[in-house]
């Protein structure tokens, strides 16, 4: 019922798994084009809002166009010096020469270096005040009333303000903490105590820190650090801001433009930033970190989508000049929306531009940013109502290919069991393959076709065995007929012709009674291994006794043995090992060279015992070097050939090797004096 309920049994089997397949694709892929969908549909919605939220933005700018005037914006096409921008300090700022204030502009800071010295700036707006903090690298400091000839190193700082007025200040530290500030008039240096200045020692110079009296805002500056040094002459070098013909204008932040965009309500990771004509930053407000933005996510929607909460590299994040294709765009009076990506980060930010006109001409623009992986909560709430219909589909396409894979796995190993048991190691069917065979897929058909297979295999296979016995049995006594009858004609035989046809018939006769014994001894052997039992048996020992018979028996050959140190334990059935070395010999005796010695050796090896054979003469052709182990192949040659020969030696000695699970070889020697017969055991030694 189930196999019906899911899978056809009628379908073949490449159908089951394309379907199977088929099915677990459909799933992903739907759902991966539904929320791409989703994501770009988002997206568009958000590039829309962002370009209305803009506009409406860029209006209320419109309306107060005495704010761009107030802003005390220099012209910078007419400044060869570096524009200094002025950054709103705390409310709890305190003059006192320390950094700590100063944490978020820090990467602002403007450095000048002139040989061994350096003088970085950072202009600051407190309560309606500006604040200087100067920071000198300086090799040696000297102060007032250190030397005779009056020099020491100082600060003079000149500006004009915004009605116009020139000032001159001289800066003279006297030592830590709070020092007066001297103002110059008519090269008169008068105590001004409406600044407060204090200066700080620091590791290879100082700090100074100056706040300027209240409604004083200066439209250009000019900081010069005067360095005086001991080096043998009295040596005075001196440091500016920029160089000393250039002042640096200032950029003022605007009161009205931070209180307009802080009265602003952005959604979470949304910026706006407010750019004059030329690029520079006049007010921003708000970030693009999604920290704000509410993430229902758990642990395995953490793993499902990619976490994007953090914008990895910021581009614009506290620069104070900006410039986008979007923005040039916006310029030249024509509103825009982006996308932009951020280096290599996989965050997406919506860029939405618009000019603010005032009475025809641009007088800055408005960037509205928005980071897109806000975007992601509300995937997230569409995949949240998917996940549950998708589990479930998942589920059930899983459980579904489990169960067929173990299915069709369990049947395989099935019938791989069934065939392992009725094949032996040498390859041999001993019973018929017993299979129920159902009408069903391929593995059904492959049932049937291995059932037929075996019974075929079985019937030939006992032919084949019971043949050579038959034919000894049924051809011995029409042999023993012939030759007795050969006999009777020799003896009444006066004619030579005659004679010699009937030796002839003689010697036929006789090889073929050889052919039936030899044929008859082959199948002796088959029926040996059945019953044959394994020892455990040193064959250093087992094959030295044997080459000491060999040399008996056969005087006129010499035979050399080559041992291992050590004993050489392996498990096999002495007779049929005996019988192999002994067909090994005999084909060594018949190829080797006269006065040549039949090398016989055993030795350990990485992969098991190794027993070979050597022997000098007629090397092996590389095609019939394994072609030589099957029944009724030979290659020798008629001078060799002294007796019958039916190539059934060989064939016995790899049997009896496949018995004792040896790999034999043949190999020619590598001077190419003769030839090597190998065999090869991955029994493991006791």
């Amino acid at each position: 019922m189930i196999k019906r309920l899911f899978i056809p049994t009628q379908w073949s089997l490449g159908k089951k798994i394309t379907s199977i397949v088929l099915l677990i694709l459909i799933v992903p892929l739907a759902s991966i084009g539904l929320l791409k969908e989703i994501e770009r549909t988002l997206v568009d919605s958000l590039r829309d809002n962002l370009a209305l939220s803009s506009q409406l933005i860029a209006n209320g700018l419109v309306i107060q166009p005495d704010w761009f005037t107030e802003s005390l914006l220099p012209d910078s096409n007419n400044f060869i010096g570096k524009e200094l921008f002025v950054f709103p300090l705390g409310p709890s700022f305190v003059p006192d020469g320390y950094f700590d204030e100063w944490q978020g502009h820090e990467l602002n800071r403007s450095t000048f270096k002139n040989d061994n010295s350096e003088l970085s700036l950072l202009l600051g707006s407190h309560k309606n005040s500006l604040v200087i903090s100067m920071s000198i690298v300086d090799d040696e400091l000297i102060f007032p009333l250190m030397e005779d000839n009056g020099l020491s190193d100082s600060i003079e700082i000149e500006f004009v303000d915004h009605n116009g007025s020139y000032h001159y200040l001289l800066l003279e530290p006297t030592g830590a903490g709070e020092f007066a500030v001297k103002t110059i008039i008519n090269s008169v240096a008068k105590n001004d105590w409406r600044y407060k200045a204090f200066w700080l020692s620091r590791s290879g110079g100082f700090s100074i820190e100056v706040k300027f009296p209240s409604g004083i805002k200066p439209r250009q500056i000019k900081v010069v650090h005067k360095d005086i040094d001991r080096q043998g002459a009295k040596e005075y070098r001196a440091l500016n801001s920029s160089s000393i013909y250039d002042w640096n204008p200032m950029v003022w932040p605007s009161k009205q433009f931070s209180n307009y965009f802080e009265n602003l309500k952005l959604k979470p990771a949304q910026r706006i930033w407010l750019i004059d004509h030329f690029g520079r930053v006049l007010a921003s407000s708000g970030d693009l970190n999604t920290n704000k933005i509410t993430f229902s996510r758990n642990s395995l929607m953490n793993w499902i989508l990619s976490n994007q909460n953090e914008i990895v590299s910021d581009p614009r994040e506290n620069n104070l000049h900006l410039d986008s294709e979007g923005i040039v765009r916006a310029m030249k009076g024509i509103a825009s929306t982006r996308l932009e990506y951020f280096g290599t980060s996989n965050n997406a930010v919506a860029i939405a531009a618009h000019p603010v006109q005032i009475l025809g001409e641009v007088k800055g623009v408005l960037l509205l940013e928005e980071n897109v992986a806000r975007v992601q909560v509300l995937q997230q709430k569409a995949l949240l109502k998917m996940f549950g219909i998708i589990l479930v589909v998942f589920v059930l396409v899983i459980w579904t290919v489990f169960w067929y894979v173990k299915r069709t796995v369990n049947r395989i190993k099935f019938l791989n069991n069934e065939i392992e048991k009725v094949v032996d190691y040498q390859g041999r069917i001993s019973s018929p393959l017993q299979l129920s065979v159902e009408s069903g897929d391929e593995i059904n058909d492959l049932y049937r076709s291995f059932s037929h297979m075996s019974d075929k295999l079985y019937e030939y296979n006992d032919y084949l065995e019971k043949l050579a016995a038959r034919l000894s049995h049924e051809l011995r006594t029409p042999i023993a007929i012939v030759r007795s009858s050969l006999d009777n004609l020799s003896l009444n035989c006066s004619s030579n012709e005659d004679q010699e046809l009937i030796n002839r018939a003689i010697e036929g006769n006789q090889r073929l009674g050889e052919i039936i014994n030899r044929m008859k001894q082959a199948s002796g052997v088959k029926e040996a291994m059945q019953s044959a039992e394994t020892e455990w048996v040193d064959i250093n020992q087992l094959m030295e006794r044997m080459v000491q018979g060999y040399q008996a028996s056969f005087q006129h050959f010499e035979f050399q043995f080559v041992g291992s140190k050590h004993a050489l334990k392996v498990e096999l059935s002495i007779d049929l090992f005996s019988e192999m070395i002994d067909k090994l010999i005999s084909n060594a005796m018949d190829f080797s060279e006269v006065g040549e010695p039949i090398i016989i050796g055993a030795k350990n090896s990485k992969s098991g015992t190794v027993v070979y054979v050597e022997n000098s003469g007629q090397l092996i052709p590389e095609k019939m070097k394994k072609r030589i182990f099957q029944s009724l192949v030979s290659i020798r040659n008629t001078k060799q050939a002294s007796g019958t020969n039916l190539g059934l030696g060989l064939y016995l000695v790899k049997l009896i090797a496949d018995f004792h699970r040896f790999e034999v070889k043949a190999i020619n020697r590598e001077d190419g004096s003769g030839v090597i017969f190998q065999m090869s055991s991955d029994s493991k030694l006791r």
